[in-house]
């Protein structure tokens, strides 16, 4: 044999650098059926691409597959962009594909990309426009079909997390003829019963699945409606123009019952800690209100409010015995002047008649500084009277305090009243009567 001899190996990667470096079967465009499709739980998808005569292995791995926009079923018909090349572990041609579109559905592809460019351009897709979701919903309606899985995982998120809320469903054909008509009059219906939040949900699909969410009129509903909506339409993959207008997009339906709903375990946590922290508040400040109460109570004007009559009543004492003194000197002057006049009038009548006008004009004068002296003293007095009526009790017991009193004597300690006794508590316009149930004593 004049031929050297190769190893299986050898010839396969010999095989394999030969294909990888020919360009004209690199980024090939292949048309062709999908057969035997398998989505690894890695992401790479492995299937069979094949015509009436012929087949071919392929793979897509994640990197590529999380960017296309449908997922692949038994007998589609696609078109893939896609390189040649050996898998060397097993010898076998296969197509590593780049990218993948349905056969026949480009239009819808333009037709997508052409209506997503002009909303973007008039600002539906502008984050500043979208409303908030509330943070603690408690009327809630789910638009989707019905009796599908998507319905029952967003129901069963719902019930799981936020149990307290009053969840809403209103049926639609999520896909077909008539399907975004009844979206729209969904979403319209649901706006005008002022829901708390709206959840817009579709299980996955290939792009023509889903194309009821792309059309203009359920965008345009979107964009008008006053009660937020979270929009969870097919798998993380797959975008429509519902997720872009929408207040938020989840990857799932499953994410849009998250989205909208706290975990009600979460929020009993953080309402017993304020509870807590309200509790602690509260003592706090009940101890500070206590020991104002306390110092309050210890002061002597508590103890003995008589002794602040005392003074004021020694001092009303000296002044009417001052007053009492100044009328008997008056009185004195008085009779003194009556025995002048007796005297005078023994003198001669020019004498007497000028001694008398000397004398009127003497009572007169006299009659001015008693009456000054008697506006002083009464003006003293009202004072004297004003400082003893600011500083009674009375007074007192009308700024909201009390005297307490049991058989007759005043109390001033807990431990002076017996349970089931009466009591008397004087205020300031009357007397009330009670009977001590409790008692607590302070440390």
């Amino acid at each position: 044999m004049r031929n050297r001899q190769l190893s299986v190996s050898a010839l396969v990667r010999y095989l394999k650098g030969k294909l990888d470096q020919d360009p004209l079967i690199q980024r090939v465009i292949v048309a062709g059926e999908i057969s035997n499709f398998t989505a690894h739980r890695s992401g790479h998808w492995y299937f069979t691409l094949k015509d009436e005569k012929s087949r071919i292995s392929c793979v897509m791995f994640a990197s590529n597959a999380v960017r296309c926009q449908f997922k692949p079923k038994e007998g589609d018909s696609v078109l893939v962009q896609a390189n040649t090349s050996i898998f060397e572990s097993s010898g076998q041609l296969q197509l590593y594909v780049t990218a993948m579109k349905p056969t026949g559905l480009g239009d819808l592809y333009l037709k997508f990309e052409e209506l997503k460019r002009r909303l973007h351009n008039e600002g539906l897709f502008d984050p500043a426009r979208k409303k908030p979701i509330p943070v603690y919903p408690m009327r809630i309606v789910v638009i989707t079909g019905k009796n599908t899985a998507a319905r029952q995982d967003v129901i069963t998120t719902l019930a799981r997390r936020w149990p307290v809320a009053q969840v809403s469903e209103i049926p639609v054909l999520v896909q077909g003829e008539g399907a975004a008509a009844q979206i729209c009059a969904a979403l319209r219906q649901a706006d005008a019963l002022n829901f708390d939040v709206m959840i817009l949900a579709r299980g996955g699909g290939s792009i023509e699945d889903l194309w009821s969410f792309n059309e203009e009129c359920v965008a345009r509903t979107l964009a008008d409606l006053k009660t937020p909506v979270i929009c969870g339409v097919g798998h993380e993959v797959d975008v429509t123009i519902a997720d872009l207008v929408a207040d938020r997009r989840a990857p799932t339906p499953t994410g849009a019952a998250e989205m909208a709903t706290p975990q009600l375990a979460e929020v009993q946590g953080y309402c017993l800690r304020q509870r807590q922290q309200l509790i602690y508040l509260i003592h706090q400040k009940l101890r500070m209100q206590r020991q104002r109460y306390e110092q309050q109570r210890g002061s002597w004007i508590f103890q003995d409010p008589m002794t602040l009559l005392q003074p004021v009543q020694m001092r009303l004492d000296y002044n009417t015995s001052r007053l009492q003194n100044t009328s008997q000197r008056v009185r004195t002057q008085r009779t003194r002047l009556d025995q002048v006049s007796a005297i005078l009038l023994n003198q001669t009548s020019k004498h007497v008649y000028l001694q008398q006008q000397r004398l009127g004009q003497l009572r007169l004068n006299l009659n001015h500084h008693q009456k000054q002296q008697l506006m002083l003293r009464q003006q003293q007095l009202k004072e004297k009277i004003r400082l003893m009526d600011a500083y009674s009790p009375l007074k007192i017991l009308g700024r909201g305090y009390g005297l307490i009193a049991q058989n007759g004597h005043l109390v001033r300690s807990v431990q002076e009243v017996k349970i089931q006794e009466e009591m008397q508590i004087r205020l300031h316009d009357g007397q009330i009567t009670a009977v001590v149930k409790e008692k607590e004593e302070q440390a």
